[in-house]
């Protein structure tokens, strides 16, 4: 089972190509924060992006007309026609909030990894685009003499992107200071987040595939190890796999601790001896759109709980994001999400739904945080194979693929009529439905 379509696994891509990925996506939001201020651009101001198009405000975009919409509803009909089964639900909204085009929009089916846009919009609004996750090192003292009297404890907050290199970076600090022996235990404290590792919705096909990792507040590598030169497989039990890592970190530096690893909760009186702060959010949600990153989808979830200071599991989450939906005026007949990412086949949401979160953002403020974070159809992620024609280079979207799930929903910039919010989901299809999506946002583009 895939959950994105031509999309390289990571067992494929090296480590370091992951880092790529991601500093890339913090690159492009640095640079387009730094075009903002030079042009005196404001928080509500669309930003410029890759498009060479820009489109028009709600505002100023000609209004349908009649014609024009039959003619459009004809052509995207004839699009989606080879492709469509029993279980679809298709929406499209134009740059006034109006739905446009709608084919059983009400009809929940499985999302696949277009429901990640959900936690993506939820988590930039809940918790904001600067906010940053915090993995620190404690002692319930400074070390004296090299000696640390006591155990080092790692406390992790759900940051989805460390990594082995950044904890390695906190290990040198402490050799870097002097330290060479732990009188106690490397110790890892897990308690921020709850709930089974691994989502009991999932199939248990992929169960053992890195794209299936499990959830952690001490998250490592992508809760993964590297089975085999490039080949990564999911952790068991991540708590004692990331202690066991950072002593064996510890002790490549010269640093001895004198018992086992243990995991248990922090004492409250802990002194931070390394404070290390992921990305910010902004970043790491563009890394999970552009690679459909499951793994950061659940942790993200997760952290919305914890933010809300509920428990950090995954019920919490879930209700924080219908909970987020339902104050925002979203419509959800018919929703039903057991997990972030949209790997579950149980999951159940309509495109009137994910239209509606699309355009929401847009409208509240210009897609400022959302629409920049989304990859550029035939040229980024995972759209990088689709073979736009009129709508390259006018279109950011999210794909999203199960065996029996196929799913497109993003935004495109139309010829005449501002820029329009799409959502289509396909469930068994006897067709191509990617094909079908490619030909249904051609025809928008040229609108």
């Amino acid at each position: 089972m895939k959950n994105s379509v031509r999309y390289k696994r990571r067992s494929t891509r090296s480590r370091a190509a992951k880092r790529r990925i991601i500093l890339g996506v913090f690159l492009a939001v640095v640079g387009l924060a730094i075009w903002s201020i030079v042009n005196g651009v404001t928080k509500h101001v669309a930003p410029v992006v890759k498009f060479a198009f820009t489109a028009r405000s709600a505002a100023s975009a000609p209004p349908w007309t009649g014609p024009q919409l039959a003619r459009l509803r004809s052509a995207l009909d004839d699009a989606f026609a080879p492709a469509l089964s029993d279980r679809y639900s298709l929406a499209v909204i134009d740059a006034g909030g109006r739905l446009i085009f709608g084919r059983h929009e009400r009809e929940a089916v499985t999302p696949a990894s277009v429901q990640k846009l959900i936690v993506a919009d939820a988590a930039l609004n809940l918790l904001g685009g600067d906010y940053r996750f915090s993995t620190i090192l404690a002692a319930e003292k400074a070390p004296e003499g090299g000696v640390l009297d006591g155990n080092l404890w790692l406390v992790g907050s759900g940051d989805p992107s460390l990594s082995s290199d950044d904890l390695r970076g906190g290990v040198r600090l402490l050799a870097h200071a002097g330290l060479r022996h732990i009188d106690g235990s490397v110790a890892i404290d897990a308690g921020t987040m709850s709930g089974p590792e691994l989502n009991p919705h999932w199939d248990p096909s992929d169960i053992g595939e890195d794209y299936a990792a499990p959830t952690s507040a001490v998250s490592l590598d992508d809760d993964t190890i590297e089975t085999q030169p490039n080949v990564w497989a999911p952790m068991d039990d991540v708590p004692a796999t990331v202690g066991a890592d950072l002593d064996r970190m510890l002790r490549h530096a010269g640093i001895a601790s004198a018992a086992p690893v243990l995991v248990d909760k922090a004492p409250l009186d802990t002194i931070v001896l390394w404070d290390h702060r992921s990305a910010p959010l902004r970043v790491l949600i563009g890394h999970m759109l552009f690679v459909s990153d499951n793994h950061y989808a659940e942790q993200l979830m997760r952290a919305l709980a914890v933010d809300a200071g509920e428990r950090g599991d995954d019920a919490n989450g879930l209700a924080l994001e219908r909970d987020f939906l339902s104050a925002r005026g979203i419509p959800t007949g018919g929703m039903h999400i057991v997990d972030g990412s949209g790997l579950a086949e149980a999951n159940r949401v309509s495109a009137l739904t994910l239209a509606r979160i699309l355009s929401d953002a847009e409208l509240r403020d210009h897609g400022v945080e959302l629409y920049p974070l989304l990859p550029a159809g035939g040229r980024d992620g995972t759209l990088t194979d689709y073979d736009f024609t009129a709508a390259l280079g006018r279109v950011r979207a999210k794909t999203g693929h199960l065996s029996d799930a196929d799913s497109l929903a993003g935004y495109v910039n139309t010829m005449h009529h501002g820029r329009v919010v799409f959502a289509f989901m396909i469930n068994d299809s006897p067709g191509d439905p990617d094909t079908a999506y490619v030909h249904a946002v051609d025809r928008l583009a040229e609108f």
